[in-house]
């Protein structure tokens, strides 16, 4: 008997424990015990705020203290956005000034209540804040009215009572009054009210506890001409206010726009076109590879086009020979000709000398990709060098004003345009997404090899960026959306975009000599290009003939016209030469076995393309780098609002 009588007992001291801690435990929970809060309603419109906060505190979230955000950027009667004002008259904690820090944030103010080297024992804590805020009556056709997210739907702690009044000016008394409770959306009726001081003001109590980021909502409707609506110059100067981000920026979007047509006009635009005719003969002074490089203002592709071409004049020449332009390339300066480099233009010569420095012989490949750097390198800063403002003038210089003035904008947009946190959170990534996307369509763009040049890569790049803006738009509009806004400041930053990259082609112009040099090399390029038949045609045209061929070759591959130069000879060969004479015909300066008598335009094709292209892959990899009332209101509407927790 004795063993029952030991668990009873036991069994009694479990439940002892268990009613000890269970108070215990309950009081360890965080969270709001009251939230009173007052609003003063001036006849000026001015509302003057009081909340009073008791917590419990248990060193989780609130160690230092509490803070409360108050959003700025509400709704008005009338659907639109706009900010009101804010001022902080004093904060305390259980009765006596406290420290705090505000934080003003493009859509509100963030009190942190506290001191950053002062944690607070367990226990309970009232802290009281006092301000004023203009803008938040609501003016209806009948009547005006307060309508106040009294608590905020964003408390991370849940709220056990929460008691909100109205207090009207002096001679005045409430017309209709109403709340919601819940969280943001709701339309709950939890709470009782009951009119005070004959009517000039209502007391609104919650009848259950509210959850985290549950709120209580008040409504307080009043006769018209209680609060003096505002004048027209304040409706200006509100306007001015509200819209200041936009207004920024849209004389951002205006002077980067005049800037850069006034850019364009002094020093962007083309020289007039001259008349194209056909050319049978390289342009006076202009080598194959600087053909390449006038034709398309600048090395496109890296150069390696041009490279490609050089080399081959350098073959035609008898100064190089080319081995196997199918497979590993190998460049061979023939005996004799080592230290010759006579005639040889800028390019020509930093092939041949780069060339002579490594024993005349030289195999393109992956493992000598920091060779083929080098060799690059030379060869694209002899040209530039030589020739750089001389056919044409990138004029970059006169972007950098255009890119200032955007960043500036983009500054201005950021601190005047009343966006939250979590908008420029959203904002920031796309738009860098953006600009990653169309810098990449820009490199595209500079590569198009086709007809048309830069009209054909503006017009890609365009395209392009229409794609991602439309993309962009719609993602900010889901996204934003999600916040409850969707800025026009978004198209400001698009806009300022799409003309840094529109001139970003448009500033550069060729010279009065490089109009002159880009239509020969344009009538070179039409001569090129058109058939056998329609070449004889041509008054003035030269006797084709492997010679001829093989000087202007180099032109053709620089030009990108190679394949209907090469069948161009290819049918001339086989008309004036006969089948067997044309199958037995091979270039001097090439050696290998890839070479194809019959097909000649497809053998010359593959080969130029083979070797543009192992140029270009045999290059090391780059680097990473290193690390309201009448029933339409709900919880959560109106002015106020906003929330808190702890730090």
């Amino acid at each position: 008997m004795r063993a029952p009588a030991f668990l009873i007992a036991l069994a009694a001291l479990v439940v002892a424990g268990l009613l000890v801690l269970a108070p215990a435990a309950a009081r360890a929970d965080e969270r709001i015990l009251a939230f009173n809060s007052t609003i003063e309603v001036a006849s000026d419109g001015e509302l003057t705020v009081t909340e009073t906060i008791r917590v419990r505190a248990e060193g989780n979230q609130i160690r230092r203290g509490i803070f409360r955000d108050i959003p700025l950027v509400f709704e008005t009667a009338g659907g639109r956005k706009a900010r009101a004002g804010f001022d902080l008259v004093s904060v305390e904690r259980d009765g006596e000034e406290d420290g705090y820090t505000v934080n003003r944030g493009g859509s509100g103010v963030r009190i942190y209540i506290g001191r950053e080297d002062t944690f607070l024992q367990p226990g309970t804590y009232t802290y009281t804040i006092t301000y004023r805020t203009d803008r938040q009556v609501r003016f209806f056709e009948t009547h005006d009215e307060v309508y106040w997210n009294a608590t905020g739907n964003e408390w991370a702690f849940p709220i056990d009572r929460a008691v909100a009044r109205i207090v009207l000016p002096e001679g005045t008394s409430v017309a209709a009054h109403t709340a919601y409770t819940g969280p943001y959306g709701a339309s709950g009726q939890d709470y009782t009210s009951r009119l005070e001081d004959g009517g000039r003001s209502v007391l609104f109590a919650t009848t259950r506890p509210l959850g985290p980021r549950e709120g209580l909502t008040v409504v307080a409707e009043m006769p018209k001409g209680v609060v003096a609506e505002p004048t027209a110059d304040q409706e200006l100067g509100y306007f001015l206010q509200d819209h200041l981000g936009e207004i920024l920026g849209g004389i951002g979007l205006a002077l980067v726009l005049a800037y850069y047509l006034w850019a364009w006009w002094s020093v962007g635009r083309d020289p007039p076109k001259g008349v194209v005719f056909p050319r049978f003969e390289g342009p006076d002074g202009i080598s194959p590879a600087l053909s390449n490089y006038v034709a398309r203002k600048g090395f496109g592709d890296g150069g390696w086009r041009a490279l490609s071409a050089a080399c081959l004049s350098l073959a035609v020449k008898g100064k190089l020979v080319l081995d196997d332009l199918a497979g590993d390339l190998t460049m061979i300066r023939p005996e004799g000709t080592r230290g010759d480099y006579a005639g040889l233009p800028k390019g020509e010569k930093a092939i041949a000398s780069w060339l002579d420095n490594r024993d005349g012989s030289f195999t393109v490949s992956k493992a000598n990709g920091t060779s083929v750097q080098k060799l690059g390198n030379n060869f694209r800063g002899a040209i530039e060098g030589e020739n750089r403002n001389r056919y044409f003038k990138t004029n970059r210089l006169y972007l950098l004003p255009g890119i200032a003035l955007s960043i500036l904008t983009i500054f201005a947009l950021l601190a005047f345009g009343n966006l939250s946190e979590e908008q420029i959170a959203i904002m920031i990534p796309i738009f860098m997404v953006t600009f990653v996307v169309v810098m990449f369509a820009v490199q595209i763009g500079k590569a198009i090899r086709r007809p048309g040049g830069m009209a054909l890569r503006i017009v890609f790049v365009l395209v392009v960026f229409s794609f991602v803006t439309l993309g962009h738009v719609t993602a900010s509009a889901v996204l934003l959306q999600l916040q409850g806004e969707i800025p026009p400041l978004a198209l400001i930053a698009i806009g300022l975009l799409a003309v840094n990259f529109l001139f970003y082609f448009l500033i550069s112009a060729p010279t009065s000599l490089g109009r002159s040099a880009m239509d020969e090399i344009e009538g070179l390029k039409m001569y090129l290009q058109v058939a056998e038949k329609d070449r004889m045609n041509m008054q003035g045209a030269p006797q084709m003939s492997p010679s001829h061929f093989e000087t202007l070759l180099p032109y053709a591959v620089a030009l990108d016209v190679e394949k209907p130069w090469s069948k161009a000879f290819e049918a001339w060969l086989l008309t004036a030469a006969g089948a067997a004479v044309a199958a037995s015909y091979a270039p001097g300066w090439y050696s290998g076995r890839s070479f194809d008598a019959h097909n000649i335009s497809g053998t010359l094709g593959k080969s130029v393309e083979a070797m543009s292209g192992t140029f270009s892959s045999s290059l090391p990899a780059p680097k990473s780098s290193s690390s309201g009332g009448g029933g339409g209101g709900f919880s959560g509407g109106g002015g106020g609002g906003g929330g808190g927790g702890g730090w």
